[in-house]
C-alpha cells in the first residue's frame, strides 16, 4: 500500500486543483481524501502535482516499447498507442529488402514478425514495457502484406484477405486502424477502400485515426476525406498531428478548423492532436512524388539513377513543396555523416547545385533512407491547434541514429513548461486534461486518464515551477527535469527521478 501525502490533486478532468491525499493498494486507486495515519508506504508530495499518468495516444514507439527504451516514461508517459500513421508491426513485418524506405523504422536484427495483434501483445506481455501499450493495425502495413508495394486499387480477393486479416486483429485487442496517406502504400488507398476498411473496424468498436493524404496545399480536400469517412461509416475519426504545413498555406488553419467544428455540429465524432514543436520530423521520401516509390526501394533507386526519370522526380517534388530546402534539416544518414545537422541548402551551397539535386543525391547516397526534421509551422497557428478543445498532445515521436527529434525525449515536459508556465496558453488544469483524460476516453482505456477511485494507479508526480527540458533541435538526448515520480499499475517505474526497472505496464486491448 502507498500513501501519496500532502500534494496538488489535478484530476484530469479539467476541474480545479484540490489538496488531498491518495491512497494505493495494488493497481489500483482506492481511496482519496485526508488519512492522517495509515500503515502504507508514504510520499511527501509536498508543493508537488499529482496528475493522472500521460497518456501519448500518437507514439511510435512499437519496437521501442519492446527494446525497453526509457524516454517516455521519464517524460511521465504511462500509456501509449501505437502502430500510427499506417504502419504497425502487425500482420507481419514486410521484408523491408524488397519493400519501401518507409518501413526502416520497423527494422530489426534479427528480423522478426508479428502475424497478427495477438503475436505483437504476447510479446509485450514476455518481455514486459515501461509503458501499457494499446496499438492500431496499420493500414499501410495491411496494404502492404495482401497487395506489396503495387499502386492502384486492391483486387476482389486482396481486399477479402485484408478484411479478413483487419477483423482478426480487432478481435485480438487492436484498437482501430491508421493510416498515412502521403507515404506508400497507404497512399495507393481511394475514399472507397478505405471505408471498406472503416466500416469493419466500426463494427468492432475501434477508431480510424489519419495522417492525412496532404497537409499543404490539398489540406482541407484531405479533411474532408477524413471527415467523409466518419460521415459514411459512423466511425470516430482521429486527425493525426494537424498542422498547416509551410507558409503558403498557413492561412487554412482557420478554414480546417471550421471545417472539422461545422461536422462535430452535424454529429461526426471527430478529434484532433498535435505536438507542441514548429517542425516535424519524417523520412525524406515522404516529400517524392508516390509513384516514384512504387515496387520498393530497389525500383526507386533504379528510378533515381534514370536521368529522364529523375528529372521528373525532380519537377513533381519541386511543384509540392510549400517551404524551402533551408527548412529541411538532416538528421541522419548513413553515409557521409558530416551532412547530419546540416539543412539540405547549406549542403547544395557546399555541393556546388541546388536543393532539389542535393536532395535526391542524398537519397542514392543513402539506399532512399534520410531522416529529416522540417520546420514547416507558424506559432500562431500551434497555439489555435494546441488550444482548441478537441486536441489532445501527441509525441508522434521515434527513436533514430543520428540527431531525432526532440519531441521524442521531451514533449511533455516542453509543453508544461514552455506553452502552459511560460507563456500561458492554457490553464495547467485544461493542459492536464489534454494530455491524460481527452486522450484516454477517446481511446477507451478503461479506468485511464484519471484520479479517481477505483482507476488504475498510473499517476505523474511533477513540481509545476520546475517542470522542462533542455532538449533541442541539435542535442535532442537530455532527460527532463523536474519530474520527481511516475507510477504505473501502482508500481514505481521512476522513484525520486531515477528508473527502478521493474516495467510492469501491459497490453491494453480494445474488448
Amino acid at each position: 500500500m502507498k500513501i501519496l501525502k500532502n500534494g496538488t490533486i489535478i484530476d484530469g478532468s479539467g476541474k480545479t486543483r484540490t489538496k488531498a491525499d491518495i491512497l494505493l493498494e495494488g493497481q489500483k486507486i482506492t481511496d482519496i481524501g485526508n488519512f492522517p495515519s495509515v500503515d502504507a508506504e508514504e510520499i511527501d508530495c509536498t508543493n508537488l502535482c499529482i496528475i493522472p499518468g500521460i497518456v501519448d495516444i500518437h507514439s511510435h514507439s512499437d519496437l521501442e516499447s519492446l527494446q525497453h527504451r526509457s524516454e517516455k516514461i521519464k517524460q511521465g508517459v504511462t500509456s501509449e498507442v501505437v502502430g500510427n500513421c499506417g504502419f504497425s508491426l502487425f500482420p507481419s513485418k514486410p521484408n523491408l529488402k524488397n519493400m519501401l524506405p518507409a518501413f526502416e523504422i520497423f527494422d530489426t536484427d534479427p528480423t522478426q514478425k508479428w502475424d497478427d495483434a495477438d503475436a505483437y501483445f504476447s510479446d509485450l506481455d514476455s518481455k514486459k514495457s515501461y509503458t501499457n501499450i494499446a496499438s492500431l493495425t496499420g493500414q499501410g502495413t495491411l496494404r502492404a502484406f495482401v497487395k506489396g508495394a503495387k499502386s492502384g486499387a486492391m483486387d476482389p480477393q486482396e481486399t477479402i484477405n485484408a478484411c479478413k486479416i483487419l477483423a482478426k486483429c480487432l478481435e485480438q485487442g487492436s484498437v482501430g486502424i491508421s493510416t498515412g496517406l502521403n507515404e506508400v502504400p497507404s497512399a495507393y488507398a481511394d475514399l472507397e477502400e478505405l471505408i471498406t476498411l472503416a466500416e469493419i473496424v466500426h463494427e468492432k468498436g475501434g477508431l480510424y485515426t489519419s495522417h492525412l493524404r496532404d497537409y499543404k496545399f490539398r489540406f482541407l480536400e484531405a479533411v474532408e476525406e477524413a471527415l467523409e469517412i466518419g460521415r459514411r461509416t459512423g466511425i470516430p475519426v482521429q486527425l493525426s498531428h494537424l498542422q498547416a504545413v509551410g507558409q503558403k498555406n498557413w492561412h487554412k488553419i482557420d478554414l480546417v478548423l471550421e471545417l472539422i467544428e461545422k461536422a462535430e455540429l452535424e454529429g461526426v465524432d471527430v478529434e484532433m492532436d498535435a505536438y507542441p514543436y514548429l517542425a516535424g520530423s519524417c523520412k525524406l521520401t515522404q516529400s517524392l512524388p508516390g509513384w516514384s516509390l512504387e515496387g520498393g526501394t530497389a525500383e526507386l533507386i533504379r528510378r533515381l539513377n534514370n536521368p529522364q526519370i529523375r528529372k521528373r522526380i525532380a519537377e513533381d517534388t519541386e511543384e509540392d513543396r510549400s517551404n524551402t530546402w533551408k527548412d529541411v534539416v538532416v538528421s541522419n544518414v548513413s553515409m557521409e555523416r558530416e551532412m547530419i545537422g546540416k539543412n539540405i541548402q547549406e549542403i547544395a551551397d557546399i555541393c556546388g547545385q541546388d536543393g532539389i539535386q542535393t536532395a535526391l543525391d542524398l537519397l542514392l547516397k543513402n539506399n532512399g533512407s534520410v531522416h529529416v526534421v522540417s520546420f514547416n509551422q507558424s506559432e500562431d497557428n500551434l497555439k489555435k491547434v494546441l488550444t482548441h478543445p478537441l486536441t489532445s498532445i501527441i509525441t508522434d515521436g521515434l527513436h533514430h541514429e543520428g540527431i531525432p527529434h526532440p519531441r521524442t525525449f521531451g514533449t511533455y515536459p516542453t509543453f508544461f513548461g514552455e506553452y502552459v508556465r511560460e507563456k500561458k496558453w492554457m490553464t495547467l488544469e485544461e493542459a492536464v486534461r489534454k494530455t491524460t483524460a481527452l486522450p484516454a476516453q477517446r481511446f477507451k482505456l478503461e479506468k485511464r486518464g484519471m484520479i479517481k477511485v477505483g482507476y488504475w494507479a498510473d499517476i505523474l508526480i511533477f513540481s509545476p515551477e520546475e517542470i522542462g527540458t533542455e532538449s533541442n533541435y541539435m542535442k535532442p538526448d537530455v532527460p527532463p527535469v523536474g519530474i520527481n515520480h511516475v507510477i504505473v499499475n501502482g508500481e514505481w517505474e521512476l522513484f525520486e527521478g531515477s528508473l527502478t526497472g521493474k516495467q510492469t505496464g501491459i497490453a491494453l486491448k480494445n474488448s
